[in-house]
């Protein structure tokens, strides 16, 4: 799907406050990124939600082929941070977390997994909007 952003409409978005569309290409990868961290215990350039909004709101905006490779490597690194804790860990251990407070490890998996989720189908209805021909398959299929 990000393939298919327009590069003249990175700027577009679809309500006053929602993220342009280069920022939703940045975003979907960053946030990753940043549960990432939270799962593997280190240090977090954001700490309570009150930052993390704020964040949000001066995201930075990428073209798709960089937001490709940023997705790539944030991929990635959230599956070997899963891995890491191992099925006892994940299944019975808590993460503190800014968003959720202490929760079980498989239940933040969970959250990132419908964060991201979200933003990708928040991302097919902007293209929608801009005119692009997408249907349930474009949203679910993995090409390049």
């Amino acid at each position: 799907m990000f393939l298919l952003v327009p590069s003249d409409r990175l700027d577009w978005k679809a309500t006053p406050t929602s993220f342009t569309v280069g920022q939703l290409l940045n975003h979907i990868p960053r946030s990753l990124w940043f549960i990432t961290k939270v799962m593997n215990g280190e240090e977090l350039p954001l700490k309570s939600m009150r930052e993390i909004f704020v964040a949000n709101r001066r995201q930075a905006s990428s073209g798709p082929e960089e937001a490709i490779q940023l997705l790539a490597t944030c991929v990635s690194d959230f599956k070997a941070a899963i891995q890491k804790l191992g099925d006892e860990r994940f299944q019975n251990g808590l993460v503190d977390t800014p968003q959720k407070g202490r929760i079980p490890y498989w239940r933040y998996a969970a959250f990132a997994l419908e964060h991201h989720i979200h933003h990708l189908m928040e991302l097919h209805m902007c293209l929608k909007l801009l005119g692009v021909k997408v249907n349930t398959g474009t949203l679910y299929t993995a090409s390049r």
